[in-house]
């Protein structure tokens, strides 16, 4: 799958009816509808995107007969090391020319704003002004757009206006506010926050010089640009990761571009993604217990399609290699717990063979006697009675570790 943006985008340009037709298509895609405008986005079904048509499904608004592009926000951005992306690969950019800037990742949520037929219009990736929104929509969503439009109201009034300069062009915001709050704590403060400008006339997003000088002529606030050090992008990667340590700060994205933008990579914290992962409940307690609760124990890449059934929100992308850890974790453990269950059965059924035959009663007490000199004696004494399963082995250790201590101590 194509990920530099300038290559996309120039499939964008060339053959816009054909991607546009091909994203209004998809069933994977939820389509929301309003005066002749489409916005598309990933249904719960498409966890990340599989095809290439999807990059741009994130929130993309199109007019139908014949299509056309009306805006565009960002293209799905991956995390550094997904798509096997690596900093070799993005050293290559910077071979080609490409600046590179560390931009503050903002742990808010995506809004757009762009202008259509003389009238201004806020857009997240998945509701757009306008539509009737489900109760669904209402118990389980903050008032994003609400929100976005009360803060331009007081701090911002110019976004409100249909501007003819700005015809065409999608402003790319984050919101903040108490209300939206994900991970990490803004306090007070409301805001939205310009991180990148889409032109829908040049079918390229804005350089960062040129967003920043659009904010400071219009008095929005703008992305931070992270200052780092290093004599290369994995050293400037470790010092920009050094300076949010200890903090809830999410990350970077790391912009590569020349006149246009040619490439974004998301660079989390440690911190942020452990703060994400106990968010969302991705323990290794937790993931045991729902693996323990389907019928059958399944490989991990029917676990992983379990897991991306359950949507982004449940189980958001970066912990996914969380959940594989962990599973990859009690499978070990429910490995050793077989060979300790094997071994049980076979010592038990040792020791019942070397007990005289005679009255059931006096062979119980004579194996209970013989046991006290074993391990794991609960273990053997289910053996002796037929009743030795592997959840009854798992169940006797508080960890893996214990039961890898346990193994070792067998003959």
């Amino acid at each position: 799958m194509e990920l530099r943006i300038d290559r996309l985008l120039a499939r964008l340009k060339h053959e816009p009816e054909k991607l546009l037709a091909t994203i209004d298509a998809d069933p994977l895609l939820m389509k929301r509808e309003i005066g002749g405008m489409v916005l598309a986005n990933a249904t719960k079904e498409l966890f990340t995107p599989q095809e290439e048509h999807q990059l741009f499904a994130k929130g993309i608004v199109y007019r139908r007969g014949p299509f056309r592009l009306v805006s565009l926000p960002l293209l799905k951005i991956y995390n550094l090391g997904e798509r096997n992306v690596t900093v070799t690969d993005l050293t290559a950019l910077t071979e080609e020319g490409a600046r590179v800037s560390f931009l503050r990742k903002f742990d808010g949520s995506m809004i757009q704003r762009f202008q259509h037929n003389g009238r201004v219009y806020f857009t997240t990736r998945g509701m757009i002004d306008g539509v009737t929104l489900s109760k669904a929509d209402f118990d389980n969503h903050f008032d994003y757009l609400g929100a976005a439009r009360e803060i331009a109201r007081q701090r911002f009034p110019r976004l409100l206006e249909a501007r003819p300069e700005w015809d065409g062009l999608t402003f790319i915001m984050e919101l903040l506010h108490p209300g939206g709050r994900v991970i990490t704590d803004y306090g007070p403060r409301e805001d939205l926050v310009l991180i990148a400008v889409f032109d829908c006339c040049q079918i390229r997003y804005w350089t960062f010089a040129e967003v920043t000088a659009l904010a400071q002529e219009q008095g929005l606030t703008v992305t931070e640009l992270v200052g780092v050090a290093g004599a290369d992008l994995r050293d400037q990667i470790d010092h920009m990761l050094a300076g949010i340590k200890g903090t809830d700060q999410e990350g970077c994205v790391i912009n590569f571009e020349t006149t246009e933008v040619l490439y974004r990579v998301k660079v989390k914290s440690p911190d942020y993604l452990r703060l994400l992962k106990l968010m969302v409940n991705c323990t290794y307690g937790a993931t045991v217990e729902v693996l323990r609760a389907l019928s059958a124990f399944p490989a991990w890449p029917r676990f992983q399609d379990f897991l991306q059934a359950q949507g982004s929100e449940k189980v958001p992308e970066e912990v996914i290699a969380a959940y594989r850890e962990h599973y990859e974790r009690y499978v070990r453990f429910r490995e050793t717990c077989r060979r300790i269950q094997e071994w049980a059965t076979a010592r038990a059924k040792t020791l019942t063979d070397s007990i005289p035959a005679g009255d059931p009663r006096d062979r119980r007490r004579a194996y209970a006697a013989a046991v006290q000199a074993e391990p794991l004696k609960p273990l053997l004494f289910s053996a002796y009675d037929g009743r030795l399963t592997l959840a009854k082995t798992e169940a006797l250790f508080d960890s893996p570790d214990a039961a890898i201590r346990a193994l070792a101590t067998l003959k």
